[in-house]
This record gives structure tokens, C-alpha cells and sequence, in this order.
């Protein structure tokens, strides 16, 4: 059995435990150039670590940020699947978790476009 996997595990939980426990403000971080991918799923990873973030919610907005049509969360590889809506050029995605920055971005479904989305988390400061 890898011993590492438990051990990395372990880091991140704590990170998060220390993010969430000490208070830290989180930030709106907005991307501004537009994703392609071929479907609404990927992987959501703690940047820096590239650590799976597991249990992170992902939310499908309306272009105001307000509206949330469908929400899921993140496994334990960070993997997670949104239905497309039938109609659409251009989707809203906010993921966020505790003692996390908040993420949002845009995306366009592309059938040239890479398979999954790789979304990467800051630790709140």
C-alpha cells in the first residue's frame, strides 16, 4: 500500500482546517479569458500542491453570478460532472470550498476543445 497517499491526505485536510479554522477572508477570484472544453467536467486541485480537492462544490450559474441552475461536488479524486443545459454557447462555474479563494469562470463547449476542465484552488490568504 502507498503510504504517501494517506500522508498527502492528511496535509491537505489540514491546510483546510487551518484556512477555515484561523479565519482567513476569501476572495473572489474571477478568470477572464474564456475555457474551452467539450463537456462541464474536470478536476478541481489545490494550487501548488496539484492535491485532488475533494468535496468542493460546483455550481452552474446565470451570466449574473445569482442564479444557480444545478450544483454538485467534487469526489475524492476532485473529479466532478455537470449536465449541460440543452441551450447555451457560454456557461457560468463558481467552485468554491472553506479556506478556499472562490473561483469562477466561463466556459464554451467545444467539440476541438480538451476533454475536462483543470481548475486550480488558492488557499484563502
Amino acid at each position: 500500500m502507498n503510504t504517501s497517499i494517506p500522508r498527502r491526505f492528511a496535509l491537505l485536510a489540514l491546510v483546510l482546517l487551518l484556512a477555515v479554522g484561523t479565519g482567513y477572508s476569501t476572495e473572489r477570484v474571477r478568470q477572464e479569458e474564456i475555457s474551452v472544453s467539450r463537456a462541464l467536467a474536470g478536476h478541481v486541485l489545490v494550487k501548488g500542491t496539484d492535491e485532488p480537492a475533494n468535496n468542493v462544490t460546483v455550481e452552474l450559474c446565470g451570466a449574473d453570478w445569482k442564479t444557480v441552475f444545478r450544483s454538485t461536488k467534487t469526489d475524492e479524486k476532485g473529479y466532478f460532472e455537470l449536465e449541460q443545459p440543452r441551450t447555451g454557447k457560454r456557461f457560468y462555474i463558481r467552485v468554491s470550498a472553506p479556506g478556499m479563494d472562490i473561483y469562477e469562470l466561463r466556459v464554451r463547449i467545444g467539440k476541438q476543445a480538451a476533454k475536462e476542465l483543470t481548475i486550480r484552488l488558492s488557499v484563502a490568504a
